[in-house]
């Protein structure tokens, strides 16, 4: 008995963990100099995490802002984004196109980023 109990245990378990594992998206965006890991919810309508990549190590950025921006003719959303050092960076997201573009803080630089 306890050995069916542990084994269904185990089972539900397994079954659990492949359902909150699939409840979410990735998608890697790759420019010249660095990429973008994003983490959405299943609906993709929200990015949960932001990651950059640098030489060769991702590097997870805490998300400070956010605006929605569905109700424009592009859609989507701009996450402004710190590092670790306290550097702010913004993450305009077009949902339904294949790139994003990553702006520096004083928005005078950016950075075009495509989708893998």
């Amino acid at each position: 008995m306890k050995t069916i109990f542990s084994f269904m245990f185990a089972t539900m378990l397994f079954f659990a963990l492949q359902s909150n594992a699939s409840a979410q998206q990735y998608f890697t965006y790759d420019g010249g100099t660095f990429s973008v890991l994003l983490k959405a919810n299943s609906a993709n309508t929200q990015v949960m995490e932001v990651s950059f990549s640098d030489k060769g190590e991702w590097h997870k950025f805490n998300i400070i802002d956010f605006q929605d921006l569905e109700s424009t003719g592009e859609g989507g959303f701009l996450y402004t984004v710190k590092d670790g050092k306290g550097d702010k960076y913004h993450v305009d997201y077009y949902r339904s196109q294949d790139y994003i573009i990553v702006y520096s803080n004083d928005y005078e630089t950016q950075w075009t980023l495509y989708r893998r």
